[in-house]
């Protein structure tokens, strides 16, 4: 006999409440940050991985990213993204409404990339110490980032390089 999960053995009535009330908790966050801790909460680290990378499959498939692109980017099996696009196919209007409100570059938090940044990374055999100082200082902590500004008080010419970075350790203390 097949063992009866916990789930399982609530009515139906009640598994409608439970979904329900995790829907109106999600609704109610009225910040990135506020949606964040909710999930924080709810789910484990890899629960949040892996609903978040359902979303960013749904997300590149609806952009038109081969499979082979996903595959390499977000390291899932071709079955994983077959499973993500059967569902956009048989019932993805959920997807596709979240997918059109999201920002469209989500790596480091809420900032876009300016066409420079993109092409810095493009090229960068040309740009590799500008590129490494920046991802050294995102990576930074505090009082890491305290240590570089205050090397970068004591240069004595600035650079446009050097406004770049105060820039960036400005906006990433914030």
């Amino acid at each position: 006999m097949a063992r009866i999960r916990r789930v399982e053995r609530l009515s139906k009535s009640e598994q409608e409440s439970l979904v329900f009330d995790l829907v109106y908790a999600m609704v109610q966050t009225k910040s990135v940050s506020d949606g964040a801790l909710l999930l924080q909460d709810l789910l484990t680290k890899s629960e949040i991985t892996i609903l978040g990378k359902r979303l960013r499959i749904a997300k590149l498939l609806i952009s038109g990213a081969s499979y082979e692109e996903i595959e390499k980017k977000l390291k899932v099996s071709h079955a994983t993204i077959a499973k993500i696009a059967a569902w956009l196919t048989d019932r993805g209007e959920g997807f596709r409404k979240i997918v059109k409100s999201l920002p469209k570059n989500t790596s480091g938090g809420n900032r876009e990339s300016s066409d420079w940044d993109k092409y810095k990374r493009r090229h960068g055999m040309y740009f590799w110490p500008e590129v490494v100082l920046e991802e050294v200082i995102k990576n930074s902590n505090r009082k890491q980032k305290e240590k570089i500004r205050s090397v970068l008080e004591k240069v004595e010419e600035k650079s446009e390089l050097h406004k770049r970075l105060d820039k960036l350790l400005k906006y990433s203390t914030t």
